[in-house]
């Protein structure tokens, strides 16, 4: 190895870590490197791909489902892989402003600057951008300009229906010059179904030119299985402008995906008494999803194990996947072998990201394992696998809901139990009606593929895998896992170059240093010596490995060895789908009643430095009650009726919000003529602010509380743009005893038409109504609840407890809900002991109010309309009865174009009539 390799970056070079985003980060920053399993000093990183969602389409088969299988764009619940990922500096950005001054100076018209500009962005400022996009769309001359700058903002943000709704605007035309590739995958996302049609219209007709346009658009009719016209598409690349190498690449690289699907190959034919057994390979139509890491390959070597321990093996099949197997076979350790009669195995290499393209035989048995989340192109997992594979799932792993669609679930019950490679992937499948167990990973069992070998040398240097070279460690070496070699390898190269690694971890190196969980475990099982330095203990995809010991280890692969051996062994002599399934359920099910038993167990209570009874007692001492100098008429006693008692409010806030809550106020009075109640939980509030308010609405009665000085505990998950104030709601059914319900209301939204009906709405025994998210970042409930364990640190205990609390808590599937406007029964509330019970969230697994409310919640709720709260940067708006400006982007700032900006202004005009 070079000297050069040895350091990921010079001596005093600060390093910060890559954010999370798909595999090509680190591809990119490895592109110039020599070794194909070493990593020189890497260049900066390309654009960031990202990982998005998948919707819940209704399917019927598994065939169908895989088919169908599809999602838009935005992130929502995958881990933070950062964690996978060198260090590397990262130049800021320029702003948006600059980008798109620089565009209009070289000549594009506004629309097109804007276009270029937010697509071209690697980051985006989403607040900035929407400002600037909004405020084009109120002006004729360049609403088109706004529009579809708007909708690509959108897209970017996982606003799937709004980026939909605004490409709609612009017209076939206008979106083939300004938006062909992002009119296209919003159609598909939304299952329109004209959409494909009108994108081949334009190849044909040449209405978009560019190559890179071009290879987009065959990329998404390839995924919307529309293989002709995405030939088309892609032989237009070839011909269009702009070419460059890395555009031929990737043409070159989707070239045979599509002619796959143009013309499937017929399957071997397996002869009879030959058992058909798949081989997982990594590759992809889409470039970010085909596997660049090494620790894939590894995973499938250790699943060869399985198979090769059994003796008299006669391998047969394609040499390019044979070979590399008997190449394997030849390696098993004569303690791991079990003796057989033998068998006649056919192999066929599976893809397992794209398996629906291979030539499968029929009744193809397979070790399903791994990582299954990835989809192809950002719109549609490949799951359920082909219809010809029979799948025996163990070392499994998923933590995205989204690839959990009802069919995906009732594939998984039909092939189960799945053996889950952590706990995390446990619990999901379980709170999915889904047998499932913990086997550990699979990689552990690798050693049944070395033999003994000589131990490192005397004074052998060092490794460190995908972490950085500390620098007293001079003689020490790098290596990653990454490396675009391993994408475009083939199999049989990819395999001997993990089995090398693997010796040479254990050979070549006094000890192994890694932060990849592929790299630890398999070294471990090898018998390196390895020190696994995780950048993140509470990541959910270590529950279960990151605290197990030697023994638990040790465990794991008898496990492993022990459930996968007898199936193993009903394949290789030839029993039928029914008896293999049979033998894999008697099999596992004592670890099936385990892990049932840790699901079910309670979770211990959290609990933290604060104390909520004295918290309560507190606020409740400061109460001060100004009742209404004009009060309409109404029952204003008790105020717990509907039809004419009053309407109670209640807001939250600190002294940077005065006169927000002026406006807010007088948005509720302008529109209702019931009697109405002000609960005002306030922090930087004196009597003179009291007196103020009680002067602008002497209809209104006002009861204060202040909340100085009340804390929390560390609220990791706190919002940029929000204060600890809005925490102090989760107070309300005990601060208030004497009233049963409340409209909450955030001081960034206002109401514009009766309050009343909103208060009145008939919650059918929920504990509150509130709006379900539209934003696929926030739509899934348990995404919301994995992407909280990240901000966990190395508080594993805290994530893991978590994801088992709120899979123990709520159903599969429920849907998270804004919770800036909210009907509160605190009736309910207070029967089940929320603010006891659920304020101690907030210091135990850091989670904000909204977070809380969730948690509580869960589906419990009753959905709200868009009517009571609507989003104008999230969706379009019409016809509202309460506007809520939520994000960082507030009615009252003056450096920029805000939407609907005019109720706000209308409301404060009226405000100055009373002062």
């Amino acid at each position: 190895m070079s000297p050069e390799s040895r350091r990921l970056a010079a001596s005093g070079e600060a390093a910060h870590q890559v954010p999370a985003a798909d595999e090509m980060i680190a591809e990119a920053l490895l592109a110039a490197a020599a070794d194909p399993l070493h990593n020189p000093h890497p260049d900066h990183p390309g654009p960031l791909p990202d990982a998005r969602p998948l919707p819940t389409p209704d399917q019927e088969t598994w065939a169908a489902a895989k088919e169908a299988n599809r999602q838009p764009r935005g992130v929502w619940s995958a881990p933070d892989r950062a964690a996978d990922r060198p260090f590397q500096e990262r130049p800021e950005p320029p702003s948006g402003d600059a980008v798109l001054t620089a565009a209009l100076r070289r000549g594009l018209p506004v629309d097109e600057a804007v276009t270029t500009s937010i697509r071209g962005a690697r980051r985006l400022d989403t607040a900035q951008w929407r400002s600037l996009c909004h405020a084009l769309m109120t002006h004729p001359g360049t609403r088109r300009a706004g529009v579809a700058g708007a909708a690509l903002v959108a897209q970017r943000a996982g606003l799937r229906e709004l980026a939909w709704d605004l490409l709609r605007q612009l017209g076939p035309d206008d979106a083939a010059r300004l938006a062909p590739a992002e009119y296209l995958r919003a159609g598909i996302a939304m299952a329109d179904e004209d959409v494909s049609r009108t994108a081949a219209d334009w190849v044909r007709h040449g209405a978009v030119t560019d190559a890179a346009t071009l290879l987009e658009i065959a990329r998404l009719l390839f995924v919307a299985d529309e293989p002709g016209p995405a030939a088309e598409a892609l032989d237009a690349a070839r011909r269009g402008s702009g070419r460059t190498d890395e555009v031929e690449a990737s043409i070159d690289h989707l070239a045979p995906w599509i002619e796959k699907a143009l013309r499937p190959a017929a399957p071997a034919r397996v002869p009879a008494g030959h058992v058909s057994f798949a081989v997982l390979d990594y590759k992809a139509p889409d470039e970010h999803v085909s596997s660049s890491n090494i620790g894939d390959t590894v995973q499938t070597v250790a699943s060869l194990g399985h198979l090769l321990r059994h003796e008299g093996l006669r391998l047969h099949g394609d040499d390019a996947v044979a070979e590399p197997v008997r190449y394997l076979a030849g390696r098993v350790r004569p303690d791991h072998a079990l003796p057989g009669p033998g068998a006649d195995v056919h192999l066929t290499l599976v893809q397992r990201d794209m398996s629906h393209l291979d030539a499968v035989p029929p009744g193809t048995w397979m070790l399903a394992f791994g990582w299954y989340m990835h989809s192809q192109f950002d719109l549609r997992f490949d799951f359920p696998f082909h219809e010809n594979l029979l799948p025996l799932f163990v070392s499994f792993h998923v933590n995205k809901h989204a690839i959990l669609t009802p069919a995906a679930v009732e594939y998984l019950r039909a092939h189960g139990p799945i053996g889950c490679r952590d706990w995390t992937t446990v619990h999901l499948l379980l709170n999915a009606g889904v047998p499932a167990f913990f086997s550990g990973c699979l990689t552990t069992t690798v050693d049944t593929l070395f033999p003994d070998a000589p131990p490192p040398a005397a004074g052998a240097p060092a490794v460190y895998v995908d972490t950085p070279v500390p620098d007293h460690d001079t003689g020490a070496e790098l290596v990653t896992h990454l490396h675009p070699s391993v994408r475009h390898a083939p199999f049989d190269r990819n395999v001997r170059h993990a089995v090398g690694l693997l010796d040479a971890y254990r050979g070549r190196y006094s000890r192994v240093v890694t932060s990849r969980l592929h790299a630890f475990l398999p070294s471990w099982a090898v018998g390196a010596d390895v020190d696994f330095r995780p950048r993140n203990d509470a990541d959910i995809r270590f529950a279960g490995l990151l605290d197990a010991d030697e023994a638990g280890r040790r465990a794991m692969q008898e496990r492993i060895r022990s459930v996968v051996a007898p199936a193993m062994a009903a394949i290789l002599a030839g029993a039928s789908r029914e008896e293999v399934y049979a033998t894999w359920r008697q099999t596992v099910a004592d670890e099936v009643a385990r892990a049932r038993a840790v699901h079910d167990a309670p979770v211990p209570p959290p609990s933290g430095t604060c104390s909520v009874a004295e918290i309560v007692a507190a606020v409740r001492a400061t109460r001060v009650v100004v009742e209404a100098s004009a009060p309409r008429p109404g029952r204003t006693a008790g105020a717990t009726g509907r039809g004419r008692g009053a309407v109670n409010v209640a807001v939250a806030l600190d002294g940077n919000l005065r006169t927000q809550l002026e406006v807010v106020v007088a948005g509720v009075v302008r529109h209702t003529d019931r009697p109405v109640r002000v609960v005002a939980l306030t922090r930087d509030h004196t009597p003179a602010d009291h007196d103020r308010l009680a002067r602008l609405f002497p209809e209104v009665t006002f009861e204060w509380y202040a909340c100085d000085g009340i804390g929390y505990g560390a609220v990791l998950g706190m919002l940029k743009h929000i204060t600890v104030a809005t925490m102090d709601r989760l107070l309300l059914p005990e601060l208030l005893p004497h009233l049963d319900r409340v409209v909450y209301h955030d001081l960034d939204a206002l109401a514009v038409a009766d309050l009343a009906e909103l208060y009145d709405t008939d919650l059918r025994g929920a504990p509150l109504a509130a709006r379900p998210s539209i934003s696929y970042n926030y739509r899934h409930g348990i995404g919301n609840v994995i992407r909280s364990t990240r901000l966990l640190g190395h508080d594993a205990g805290a994530a893991r407890d978590l994801v088992r609390a709120m899979t123990q808590r709520h159903r599969y599937g429920y849907h998270g809900f804004n919770a800036g406007i909210l009907v509160l029964d605190l009736a309910v509330m207070r029967a089940d002991r929320f603010t006891e019970e659920f304020v101690p969230y907030a210091e135990r697994y850091g989670l904000n109010d909204q977070d809380v409310l969730n948690a509580y919640a869960g589906s419990r709720y009753q959905p709200l309309g868009p009517r009571w709260n609507a989003w104008p940067t999230q969706e379009v708006v019409t016809e509202p009865g309460l506007i809520h400006w939520a994000g960082p982007v507030k009615p009252w700032h003056e450096d920029r174009y805000v939407l609907l900006k005019e109720h706000w202004q209308a409301a404060e005009t009226w405000l100055a009539t009373r002062r």
